[in-house]
């Protein structure tokens, strides 16, 4: 995984119902961690909104804001998205980790939904609930495989160290991309999990360990091989 950047976000954002109806509402602050002379620009109007002017500054490019660092509340954002896919027509429930760059997502379509809908209509609609929720630079998998939903819950409640945690990650993104749609791409430079062409191809050439929270799992695919 790399960082691209430190969100802060005890979570940004406030999703109303004007935007989404029907679905859960989730309100949070903006905290900034910053020197003593910047927060004093940031304003909280009467209507809630944020607010904030800045003048330009000729030592911005000279380190003036490396001691600003904004972070992304994961728990917030992960509840936010298992959320707002539950209220899908024909989602059960949903499972989501969020790491710093990536979401992954288990989600399960109700047995007795008698709406037929092609799955990586889906997924798609799925994977675009995480979008609307987290930071542009995001990659988002998605799987409706129930032998997945393990590794997905094993991710998010197991503690491993850092080296087996990357390849737990990188694992069961793997099967999630060979076991399930994934919709469709997001535009034309990025494939539908949100990847440019070169991430695309690190990817593909990345030598990946099967991870303990993916080794006891296989895919749908080799089961039915």
């Amino acid at each position: 995984m790399k960082k691209h950047a430190a969100f802060l976000l005890a979570g940004a954002f406030t999703l109303g119902a004007c935007s989404m109806p029907d679905t859960p509402s989730v309100e949070t602050d903006i905290e900034q961690s910053a020197a003593a002379d910047t927060v004093d620009e940031i304003d909280t109007t009467e209507n809630n909104f944020g607010f904030s002017t800045k003048v330009a500054n000729p030592n911005d490019g000279e380190g003036e804001n490396d001691n600003i660092a904004y972070k992304m509340n994961l728990q917030v954002a992960a509840d936010a998205i298992s959320r707002f896919s539950a209220s899908l027509p024909g989602i059960e429930n949903v499972s989501t980790v969020v790491t710093d760059e990536e979401v992954l997502i288990s989600y399960q379509v109700a047995q007795d939904y008698d709406h037929e809908m092609d799955p990586n209509e889906m997924a798609d609609q799925v994977k675009k609930n995480a979008l609307s929720v987290i930071p542009r630079w995001y990659h988002v998998y998605v799987t409706d495989d129930p032998n997945l939903r393990v590794n997905v819950e094993s991710i998010g409640e197991t503690n491993l160290n850092d080296g087996d945690m990357e390849d737990a990650i990188a694992s069961t993104i793997k099967l999630m991309r060979e076991a399930s749609p994934q919709g469709y791409p997001i535009d034309e430079g990025e494939n539908a999990n949100g990847e440019t062409k070169d991430e695309e191809n690190d990817m593909a050439e990345e030598e990946i360990d099967l991870a303990p929270a993916a080794m006891d799992v296989p895919s749908a695919k080799s089961m039915n091989a």
